[in-house]
């Protein structure tokens, strides 16, 4: 009989079977003893000790160390019950935190947190329990596993999301991490002076972000950016603005004409990661604005005077 080929054993090999983590010393959990009323019917807040196990009222020193929650409940009970204390006993056990059994959720996300989990859950539930990703956040996605496996990248995009990222499984133990968009910074002369992503969708300093029509794209020009900043003042100094960006720990600043921007005349720059966009106050239209300003007030005032 001919051995069967490489290829083939490979094809039939069954795929492995996730086994649960179990608890490791220094994971808190919750105990409640229903048989003891003296102990209050609360739960017990124990820790795994260093030897891998709890030390518990009646049941005495159990080991836990690489059992589930189930298991542990188990445990406890089968030693009530050798040292002949009860014979049907009651015990229930929740993890509070766990390195093995949570997954930590980080970046930008709504609520970064350790989520409890037993078994492997897909990236759409996980992203589910922590309200979603903010507006400063990429879509690009990294799961670290516990195990030795590689590091998964995913795209998440929430308005359109694929199904093999929100069926990507994240295992007990994992890291997922949402990393940030790049951002810039909008000061002075600007209607809506801020902080926003170089996707140019998020307006931080707002309390309802606003969708704008430039995309998520980091090829983000600066008639753009003014753009989501609401434009310029009327006393702005359009003639000189300015970007200032720090390359190789060395601040360099860039001015820019947007009279020229405007007609065309020069090339609309590109707007960087941590970018400063300043725009001044023009002295002259400053003043001009100034003398225009009272003698309208002069006028009203004059009309107010004849109806005396």
């Amino acid at each position: 009989m001919l051995p069967c080929p490489f290829w083939a054993q490979e094809a039939a090999a069954p795929e492995a079977k996730f086994v649960p983590p179990g608890l490791a010393p220094g994971d808190q959990i919750d105990v409640r003893m229903f048989d003891f009323p003296d102990i209050g019917g609360g739960p017990l807040h124990l820790h795994v000790a260093e030897d891998g196990s709890l030390h518990l009222p009646y049941a005495g020193k159990v080991p836990v160390e690489g059992m589930s929650p189930a298991a542990v409940e188990r445990a406890i009970e089968g030693s009530l019950v050798e040292k002949g204390i009860v014979k049907r006993p009651t015990v229930s056990v929740d993890v509070v935190s766990a390195v093995n059994m949570t997954v930590q959720v980080l970046g930008e996300v709504k609520s970064p947190k350790a989520l409890p989990i037993y078994a492997p859950a897909p990236v759409s539930f996980i992203m589910g329990q922590v309200g979603g990703i903010t507006g400063l956040a990429s879509h690009h996605l990294t799961i670290l596993h516990h195990s030795e496996q590689m590091p998964t990248s995913l795209e998440y995009d929430p308005d359109s999301p694929s199904p093999a990222t929100l069926n990507a499984m994240v295992q007990p133990g994992d890291i997922l991490n949402v990393s940030r968009l790049g951002v810039y910074f909008v000061a002075g002369e600007v209607n809506r002076p801020g902080i926003f992503p170089l996707g140019g969708a998020i307006n931080v300093g707002t309390a309802s972000p606003t969708v704008g029509g430039i995309g998520v794209t980091n090829n983000l020009t600066l008639l753009q950016a003014l753009a989501q900043a609401g434009g310029v003042t009327a006393i702005a100094k359009r003639s000189k603005m300015h970007i200032l960006r720090t390359v190789n720990g060395k601040r360099e600043e860039i001015i820019v004409d947007q009279l020229k921007l405007s007609n065309g005349e020069v090339a609309d720059p590109l707007i960087h990661a941590d970018d400063i966009i300043y725009v001044p106050s023009s002295y002259i239209r400053l003043q001009t604005n100034n003398i225009f300003s009272t003698a309208i007030s002069s006028v009203y005032a004059a009309g107010e005077l004849k109806n005396y």
